[in-house]
Formats: structure tokens, C-alpha cells, sequence
């Protein structure tokens, strides 16, 4: 299962300290409570787009996760597959003996 990623504010304040005033990722990690594989993995990912600090003053919070981990992934609709509805399931599920495996 994969990372749930962090809000791109958190995000800044681990490149500011490493890109900006050479901090370790020992210090970052404990100064945003982060796991240092993920301050690790935040830096390596700079590091390969090319970022360096200060950031571009017009690059938002979206142009900097594109940057950094591409595009969104596709959506179950972009897949082709049908979205459920859920209301009719929820209300299927309310019925005595019917289970999510039915």
C-alpha cells in the first residue's frame, strides 16, 4: 500500500531547509515530524526535477506536485470503467442476509 502523500506546504518547508540552508535530513525530519525516508524520498525527487531554492514566486502548490510526482493518476472513469451507484448499493446492503461478496 502506498504513502498517503502530505500537503504540498509541508512539502516547501522540507525543501527550504535542505535546498536553502543545507540542513541534513535528520534535522528536517524532526522539525516537521516526518519520517526521514520520507524527507528522503521528498529531497530525491527535487533532485531529479532540477528544483532548487528559492522556488519560481509563481509556482503554485499544483505545478509543484506535477513537478514532483507527475500527473494525477487516471480515475476509475478515465479508465472506462462504470462508477457504482452507491446509494442503490447502500440500500441493497440495509436488506436482511445480503453481504458486499453477494
Amino acid at each position: 500500500m502506498s504513502r498517503p502523500r502530505i500537503i504540498m506546504r509541508t512539502v516547501r518547508e522540507v525543501l527550504r531547509p535542505s535546498l536553502g540552508e543545507g540542513r541534513s535530513i535528520r534535522e528536517i525530519s524532526t522539525a516537521c515530524a516526518l519520517q526521514k525516508s520520507t524527507v528522503s524520498d521528498y529531497l530525491k525527487r527535487a533532485r531529479e526535477v532540477g528544483l532548487t531554492w528559492p522556488l519560481a514566486p509563481d509556482m503554485s502548490d499544483s505545478a509543484l506536485e506535477t513537478q514532483l510526482f507527475g500527473a494525477s493518476p487516471l480515475s476509475r472513469q478515465d479508465l472506462g470503467r462504470p462508477v457504482p451507484n452507491w446509494s442503490a448499493l447502500h440500500q441493497e446492503l440495509k436488506r436482511p442476509h445480503v453481504t458486499l461478496m453477494l
